[in-house]
């Protein structure tokens, strides 16, 4: 067949090389609208606030999709039933097409109402209104997404997610930049979004190229597999809505957590004394620094989240749950690899990071220092949700994440107006660690096995805390001898990566079945092997 699978750490690798791609491109434009002075915190509140709206609705009508698509698409191709398949895809689009106009109309001319009542900020309509139309771009993707990576074709999801973000950071900026002699921070928030849309639907032709491109061997296989029983249509159309529901309920929830601060933050803020403008001020710098600073480590790990539903559910379908159960402890353990050095690399090195990137607006750092500790969580609760779902086990995550979501809101109701700008990221560290271990209990729970946080948690702990102490000495025996701050903090974090990369070894983190799992990993484990020899 012309859409080609890869393997479980092949995709792995695609989705989490273009994350990062992804993540350091949305990075940059968000650095370059932020160093604007006339978009700066306030443009950025706009955004946020936009935005977290935004991606409320778009997880109902949409988020579900990709994931109940691989899972029923994969489960389909395990047995052979490609005909199937593609009978699901066929319905499917038709289905969340439909449902995404209704909502991408709804936003559309509810934007004023919005803005007006539930967030009492009014400026954000702009926003909204740019937003509108890429919700029915973004669900027609996701289900195409959805069926590249049920068939384990992670590439062309990946390639459309980088063309896609590619068009979002060049337009943002080149929308504001025309935008700024309108000196007004909600119109150039706008005019940002309104690239969003233009890259949604960049992203979904190209998709849709792709697959019109690989038709003729789509329905090569398809005529395969007419042993199978065609299944109807309505039946599909309820088995995808009876899946997306409970699938959806946790990127329901997670969004919902980002409106949450939207519409408590600015409105408790105010309660407390501060102007609507100074309010707007603070939370642009929680959406618009910390919170980006912090996606970056989340988007690398989702790899493994997209990567295990299809896995799981085809292992699970083949009666294969040891397969499943060990890719899912080893890909814990990559995640904690990935969260913990990240956490503690934010907090000893905030302040410089910020003077390093926001040069013309450094304020916030102290806030990124106590939302750090959010990562650990979040990062490895990432992966659990995408096991649960493999396994079948869909509900789990949303009522996790909305237990930590209820907890969260009265946190901010109650001490926003006291505490100010401290509460809402004690919030979200709060919520994180809320939600993921219930997941993560109730995860091993279903396994019927214990976690081993040993090998999951203390060895990553105990290589992370040992590049912990070398940054620290790093950083300030360069400041010692007059090294210019931002170029110590580049050769810090330099520095960083390469001792826990050594730590990660010399501690034997990942042993030699593990390593061999990763791209590369034979060729590593030669090289190891030969040293130990001499």
């Amino acid at each position: 067949m012309a859409i080609k699978k890869q393997t479980f750490m092949n995709g792995v690798l695609v989705i989490m090389v273009s994350q990062i791609i992804i993540k350091v491109m949305g990075f940059l434009y968000r650095i370059i609208l932020t160093n604007f002075p006339e978009f700066s915190n306030q443009g950025n509140s706009y955004y946020g606030s936009g935005y977290q709206i935004y991606t409320f609705i778009l997880a109902i009508a949409t988020m579900g999709i990709p994931n109940t698509m691989s899972k029923l698409i994969s489960e389909k191709i395990a047995i052979g039933d490609k005909r199937g398949a593609h009978r699901i895809f066929r319905t499917a689009m038709s289905v969340f097409t439909f449902i995404a106009i209704l909502f991408a109309l709804g936003l559309f001319f509810g934007a004023d109402a919005i803005s007006t009542y539930a967030l009492s900020n009014p400026g954000v309509k702009f926003t909204l209104m740019a937003l509108a139309p890429a919700i029915i771009f973004v669900a027609m993707s996701a289900v195409l997404r959805g069926y590249f990576v049920g068939m384990q074709n992670m590439m062309e999801y990946s390639k459309a997610q980088i063309i896609e973000q590619i068009v979002n950071s060049v337009l943002s900026v080149v929308f504001v930049m025309m935008l700024l002699g309108t000196n007004d921070p909600a119109i150039m928030a706008a005019g940002s979004t309104l690239a969003t849309t233009v890259s949604a639907a960049t992203a979904f032709f190209y998709l849709l190229m792709y697959y019109n491109k690989n038709k003729k061997d789509i329905w090569r296989d398809i005529k395969k597999s007419e042993k199978f029983a065609l299944e109807p249509k309505k039946k599909i159309a309820k088995k995808l809505i009876s899946y997306v529901i409970p699938i959806s309920l946790g990127s329901v929830v997670a969004a919902l957590a980002g409106v949450i601060d939207v519409v408590t933050v600015v409105e408790g803020l105010q309660r407390g004394g501060l102007s609507l403008e100074k309010a707007n001020e603070i939370f642009g710098i929680i959406v618009g620094k910390v919170d980006i600073l912090n996606a970056v480590p989340m988007s690398i790990n989702v790899a493994f989240s997209v990567a295990l539903v299809p896995f799981v559910s085809s292992a699970i379908a083949r009666h294969r749950k040891d397969e499943a159960v060990d890719k899912i402890n080893y890909s814990l353990k990559i995640s904690s690899m990935i969260a913990l050095p990240c956490t503690f690399g934010l907090f000893i090195l905030a302040k410089p990071i910020f003077e390093l990137i926001f040069p013309n607006s450094p304020d916030g750092y102290n806030l990124l220092q106590i939302q750090c500790w959010q990562l650990i969580f979040a990062v490895i609760a990432q992966t659990v949700y995408g096991s649960l779902q493999g396994l079948g086990k869909l509900y789990i995550p949303g009522v996790s994440l909305m237990i930590g979501a209820i907890i969260k809101y009265i946190m901010n109701v109650t001490l926003i107006p006291v505490y100010k700008e401290y509460i809402p990221v004690l919030s979200s560290v709060t919520y994180n660690v809320i939600s993921c271990v219930i997941a993560f209990i109730l995860l091993f729970k279903v396994l019927k096995k214990k976690p081993n946080l040993k090998e999951i948690l203390f060895k990553p702990l105990l290589a992370t805390l040992a590049m912990t102490l070398i940054t620290i000495l790093a950083y300030n025996g360069l400041g010692y001898i007059n090294v210019s701050g931002n170029l110590a903090t580049i050769i810090s974090i330099l520095i960083a990566v390469v001792s826990y990369l050594g730590f990660v070894m010399l501690f034997g983190v990942l042993n030699s079945d593990e390593l061999a799992q990763l791209p590369y990993g034979n060729k590593i484990c030669k090289v190891l092997s030969n040293k130990k020899k001499k």
